[in-house]
């Protein structure tokens, strides 16, 4: 039977023992392994202005008529289903920073599908930097003058104007109307024959064209005749 001595040093050293135990297990926990299991960052976001720079040269106050507006060319449906009318009208209307904003909503919900062309200048290309870098300015710039009007483009002499699509033919009898991407009202009332001309056009559509004459976007359907 052990002595009363032997046992009060026994309940002495225990939790000496338990303390030293506990030390240990926590260096094991704080040592080289632990930094391996720290938190990993996801890939950056998109980069709004290599977008822009693509999609409108990063010009973020354009409107060319092409039914697309501002830096990042969003479409005005596209604008209000994203919340853009808190902030303007159109997106060319908005400063930079809340045409961002509306960019970010788009691309949580829907990726980067609604800049196809332009989406792959946000990311890393194969090859040296310097190569990638050129290659996505020399994209930029071919992009960028496809959505610029034919007017406003520089002169070149080695290279012949692309042609452009060819729009889309309107029945004689029709009496409604589809637009598409790069439409004005004067082309469509003068395909279409309509009474009046762009006037005419303009006096049948009014309750839909809040915004006036010069701002119709693709997608709207718009009355061709009485």
């Amino acid at each position: 039977m052990p002595s009363p001595l032997a046992k009060r040093s026994a309940e002495r050293v225990l939790p000496v023992l338990l303390v030293l135990l506990g030390v240990v297990g926590l260096a094991g926990l704080t040592g080289p392994g632990a930094a391996a299991a720290g938190p990993s960052f996801g890939p950056p976001g998109p980069d709004w202005e290599r977008i822009a720079a693509c999609e409108s040269n990063g010009r973020w106050h354009i409107n060319t008529g092409n039914g697309y507006h501002g830096g990042l060319q969003i479409d005005p449906a596209t604008w209000r289903a994203y919340g853009g009318l808190r902030y303007a009208p159109r997106a060319d209307l908005a400063s930079r920073a809340e045409q961002i904003a509306v960019g970010e909503r788009i691309a949580r919900d829907r990726g980067l599908s609604a800049w196809p062309n332009c989406a792959g200048s946000t990311g890393g290309a194969a090859g040296s930097p310097a190569s990638a870098d050129r290659q996505a300015s020399a994209d930029r710039q071919t992009l960028a003058a496809d959505r610029i009007p034919t007017a406003d483009r520089a002169p070149s002499a080695d290279r012949a104007p692309a042609p452009r699509a060819p729009r889309a033919a309107i029945a004689t009898k029709a009496r409604t109307y589809v637009v598409h991407p790069g439409d004005c009202l004067s082309v469509i009332a003068e395909r279409a024959h309509t009474r009046g001309g762009t006037k005419g056009l303009y006096a049948l559509n009014k309750h839909a064209l809040d915004q006036g004459p010069d701002h119709i976007y693709p997608g709207q359907r718009l009355r061709l005749r009485r």
